[in-house]
């Protein structure tokens, strides 16, 4: 059945081509059929729901449905302040909400997935990197490097950044799983440094490296090596001109 925003309830965050409302329990994303079709929709649905069967804390899936010409998924409400929240609200403590993201992202990274229904992170960063407006020569180097890069085969949710965690009491709720794919943990952890670095948190970043690398034994320098390649597949989507020109520094200074 077709509905109205107006059946939706209190608009209480409007980003990135979507509306997302609130009403009773249940928090409904809006999705602009400008940008968003509907198979892509029912992708971000069905992730949400595979996490939900894995174990991991995300809002359960109520519906999906048409809201005039876009498309909308029905989800949980879970109430509580993100990461994001409470590091502005208690920058002295912000070590301690970015080691809560870290522990987090590693258990999500512990699990191994042969899911088909999850594409593999390779295949979408590939898409990402054709439709980034590069250069033709600078987008063949970029496949190169990551066709090189080990496979892996660990849930990795693709856009695991601290707005995307809500604190509920002792409990912590993962949003967003859009980017969910089956690939490889570097890659994940690159991508979270990388939407620090865009928020303008370059101390957060930092932070954020060490404390996963360490606790993920992990070689710095491993991860750095998919921050080209990352950073390649966000020019796609990103408009702002000064975080383009930070995607495009770090596609041109990391050396292989």
């Amino acid at each position: 059945m077709n509905k109205n925003a107006a059946d939706l309830g209190e608009l209480f965050v409007e980003r990135n081509n979507k509306k997302i409302y609130r009403k009773d329990g249940v928090v409904t994303k809006v999705f602009d059929h400008k940008f968003y079709s509907e198979s892509s929709v029912l992708s971000e649905a069905m992730n949400q729901a595979y996490a939900l069967e894995l174990g991991f804390n995300a809002p359960k899936v109520y519906s999906v449905f048409p809201v005039g010409s876009d498309w909308a998924i029905a989800s949980e409400e879970i109430k509580g302040e993100t990461l994001a929240q409470l590091m502005e609200k208690d920058p002295a403590n912000k070590k301690k909400y970015i080691d809560k993201l870290v522990s987090i992202q590693i258990s999500l990274l512990s699990h191994l997935t042969d899911n088909l229904k999850l594409p593999k992170l390779k295949d979408k960063l590939n898409k990402y990197i054709t439709n980034s407006g590069l250069d033709a020569t600078t987008r063949y180097d970029l496949n190169v490097r990551l066709e090189k890069m080990p496979n892996h085969y660990k849930f990795c949710h693709g856009d695991l950044a601290p707005n995307n965690i809500i604190l509920e009491g002792d409990k912590a709720y993962i949003l967003d799983w859009a980017h969910a794919t089956r690939g490889n943990a570097s890659a994940d952890a690159a991508m979270t440094y990388l939407l620090l670095v865009l928020e303008g948190d370059e101390k957060a970043a930092s932070i954020y490296l060490k404390d996963f690398c360490k606790k993920s034994d992990t070689d710095p320098s491993y991860v750095q090596n998919w921050i080209s390649v990352v950073s390649a597949t966000k020019l796609a989507t990103i408009k702002d001109e000064q975080k383009r020109a930070i995607l495009l520094r770090n596609i041109n200074v990391v050396e292989y």
